[in-house]
């Protein structure tokens, strides 16, 4: 074969092997679920720890003398006003009133005989049978019976309330927190027999920066939370003056009806800010990349790629705002494998 074959032979397998044309890769198409842009106002709240305390601790002390017989209320007892909490020995007591009785009975059978001789006396007067100095006498004797009466009545009732207060009543309702004294005690009344705290209303304590002082004016309410239990609190105290940390004291009263919440029982408490318009996304729709966040948004079958900012949470959902137009589609499945331009369709 000559030179000139070879050098044709080449030339041939060349132009043979340039001909052939590569397929170029086709385009990936990832399936997407999407949900449509809805502007809605969202309340935006700043939320911090707190606990309750009592408003009301009442120191109990008996009205009467005596001794402790029986002790009825135990520390850590839930009371009632007027529950008994303890007696103290009424014999003395009981003796007192049923002789101030009996000595209120007797005067008041001399002043209905004294009634009666008065009417005679006064008809007999009036035919001028006795004399007016007689008839006088008569009648300074029936007021003086009339006085004497009332005054054994009033005794009759002092008698009386000293023996019921015998039986020491608790004055409110709450929890018995000490008890001072014992069966056989000699207790006066300047004897501390029982601490009770009163449980309804309480205070939800927590502390603020200077910056949320504009939005806890008194009077306002806050959503205080402890444990699954949500409550409406008032506030009822902004302190006046900051703390080492700057911060300051705010109390909120939490009414107690149902008696189920205890004093530093702690919780939650958020302080609504302000309103904002914002998006309501699922959580999980939310992505992070080089601290920032964003969305994935289907623009002209195309994954975009749209910062926003989380402005609050809601069960599960993300209130966001970032330059989102009504109508656009976020992307809330199928979002792992997405890159910026990345073609998708939607289910």
């Amino acid at each position: 074969m000559t030179r000139w074959s070879v050098t044709l032979l080449l030339v041939l397998f060349l132009l043979g092997c340039g001909g052939e044309k590569k397929e170029e890769p086709k385009e990936r198409v990832f399936e997407v679920r999407t949900m449509k842009v809805s502007f809605t106002e969202i309340p935006l709240s700043y939320t911090t720890t707190g606990f309750l305390e009592a408003v009301h601790r009442v120191e109990v002390r008996p009205e009467v003398s005596g001794r402790v017989v029986e002790v009825l209320a135990e520390e850590g007892d839930l009371v009632k006003e007027g529950d008994p909490l303890l007696r103290i020995d009424e014999s003395v007591y009981r003796k007192a009133y049923e002789e101030a009785l009996w000595r209120l009975r007797e005067a008041e059978k001399d002043l209905e005989n004294a009634k009666a001789v008065y009417e005679r006396r006064k008809k007999l007067f009036e035919k001028e049978l006795i004399s007016e100095e007689e008839f006088e006498e008569i009648r300074t004797r029936l007021e003086t019976l009339k006085a004497r009466v009332k005054r054994l009545r009033a005794s009759l009732e002092r008698r009386r309330l000293e023996l019921e207060r015998t039986l020491v009543r608790s004055p409110v309702e709450g929890a018995v927190v000490s008890r001072w004294v014992d069966v056989g005690d000699y207790v006066t009344p300047q004897t501390k027999a029982y601490d009770i705290l009163k449980l309804d209303p309480l205070r939800f304590v927590f502390k603020v920066p200077q910056e949320l002082l504009p939005h806890l004016r008194l009077g306002k309410f806050v959503k205080v939370k402890v444990g699954s239990r949500e409550i409406r609190a008032k506030v009822v105290y902004v302190s006046p003056i900051a703390d080492a940390s700057r911060m300051f004291t705010v109390k909120a009263k939490v009414r107690n009806r149902s008696g189920k919440l205890r004093p530093n029982m702690y919780g939650e408490v958020s302080v609504e800010t302000g309103r904002v318009k914002a998006v309501l996304v699922p959580e999980q729709a939310v992505r992070l990349s080089q601290r920032q966040t964003f969305l994935w948004v289907v623009r002209d079958s195309r994954a975009v790629k749209v910062p926003v900012r989380v402005v609050a949470h809601r069960e599960g959902s993300s209130a966001v705002t970032g330059e989102l137009k009504e109508g656009d589609r976020v992307v809330v499945e199928g979002y792992m494998f997405l890159y910026e331009g990345a073609k998708v369709v939607e289910r």
